[in-house]
């Protein structure tokens, strides 16, 4: 008997038969829970991305429209979030469910953060005790705060008359209502004006630079060692001067930040005249040039070229060949403003070129002017005149994805 229950333990112990299915369903088991998680882990991923481009993408609208100035927070918050819906609905049906987002706008710091959930619940990974993934994601767009000096070379020579000035006028002043919204710049932005022909119309300062009193206001380019840098117009470095018929009768103006005074100023711009494109060059350079600061107001000095949060800049726009020079030994107008345009980019003043409706050899000029191809445009109608002064008033408002 006891021989007998020993030899029926033995055959017991030595079945394996049972094993190798547990073994099977216990491994079968854990390939289910390894391929319900990495489901589960690719639906948390798609619902992350599409989460994170949806905010980022409404931030960077709302932001932008902060910058513009002409929406009111309710109206931005609105348009955030019509940008955040679109950009969800772009990839088809979501794993989980997305909360609507949370919109703060700032105008005392510029900035425009964006707060939204999804909740995306689980299949396989429920067995182990995970129901949801609960994904919250922030964007924000804050604006670069540096301030702006702008200095705007803008052409009023006899070939700009008609629609060319009324499109300029226009597209000017686009550009004007950006940088300086109703609602108040988020930084310090101030644009001066300096309008040419065949010479500057200096106005009142016209005798300090030039060093004369004789009541003339058209000044013309220098001669000697200082000829294209922005030196102070003092003592050997002083401008010439010319008859008054040559001027146009736009005047320089020095920076400020009144809107209605710059405006003003352009709408009351007429056509006539050569093109002295250097002499429009080196101006709108005086106008942003700590160097010249004993000649411009209080208000209008521009800060050392030192200054990290003070972005410098030039915008020189023409129609034309340029074509009218004064001093022979300093070359031909083309030359001088492609000089000038060397120096003043030496000294990290960004400069901007606008050709409408111009010749290729004003396009070349213009081109070697500019700090880059993307500096340059190229307009050959008022509305495409008008994007490019609006595309770089928005690459100066400078906006950047924060987080």
């Amino acid at each position: 008997m006891a021989a007998h229950v020993l030899k029926n333990g033995t055959s017991f112990a030595q079945d394996r038969q049972g094993t190798v299915a547990i073994m099977f369903g216990l491994m079968f088991l854990a390939f289910a829970m390894v391929a319900g998680m990495a489901i589960d882990m690719g639906r948390v991923t798609n619902t992350k991305s599409r989460l994170v481009t949806a905010t980022d993408a409404a931030a960077l609208a709302a932001g932008s429209a902060l910058l513009d100035g002409r929406l009111n927070d309710a109206e931005i918050e609105d348009l955030a979030t019509n940008y955040f819906n679109k950009n969800l609905e772009q990839g088809g049906n979501l794993f989980g469910t997305v909360s609507q987002p949370a919109i703060t706008v700032n105008r005392a710091s510029g900035e425009v953060v964006i707060d939204a959930t999804a909740t995306v619940p689980m299949s396989i990974t429920k067995i182990a005790g995970f129901t949801e993934v609960v994904l919250p994601v922030n964007s924000a767009t804050r604006f670069d705060q540096r301030d702006i000096e702008l200095g705007m070379a803008l052409d009023v020579t006899g070939s700009m008359r008609g629609s060319k000035l009324a499109a300029l006028k226009t597209a000017a002043k686009d550009l004007i209502d950006i940088l300086l919204p109703d609602t108040g710049a988020l930084n310090k932005v101030r644009i001066g004006l300096a309008p040419y022909a065949a010479s500057i119309n200096a106005g009142t300062y016209a005798s300090t630079v030039t060093g004369l009193n004789v009541g003339n206001t058209c000044v013309y380019e220098r001669a000697g060692a200082e000829k294209f840098s922005d030196a102070a117009p003092t003592g050997i470095n002083t401008l010439g001067a010319l008859s008054g018929v040559n001027c146009p009768s736009a005047k320089v103006q020095p920076m400020t930040d009144n809107k209605t005074t710059l405006k003003t100023q352009i709408d009351g711009y007429s056509a006539n005249g050569g093109t002295a494109g250097h002499l429009g060059a080196a101006w709108a350079w005086y106008l942003v040039s700590p160097v010249w600061n004993s000649i411009w107001p209080a208000d209008s000095k521009p800060v050392d070229y030192s200054t990290s949060n003070t972005l410098k800049v030039v915008i020189l726009m023409t129609d034309g060949v340029f074509n009218t020079q004064y001093v022979g030994g300093n070359g031909n107008s083309s030359n001088q403003a492609r000089s000038v345009c060397t120096e003043m980019k030496a000294k990290n003043v960004a400069v901007y070129s606008i050709a409408f409706q111009a010749p290729t050899s004003a396009q070349e000029v213009l081109q070697d002017c500019s700090s880059g191809t993307d500096f340059y445009y190229s307009a050959s109608n008022e509305d495409e005149l008008r994007q490019a002064f609006t595309k770089i008033a928005q690459k100066l408002n400078n906006l950047r994805l924060t987080n």
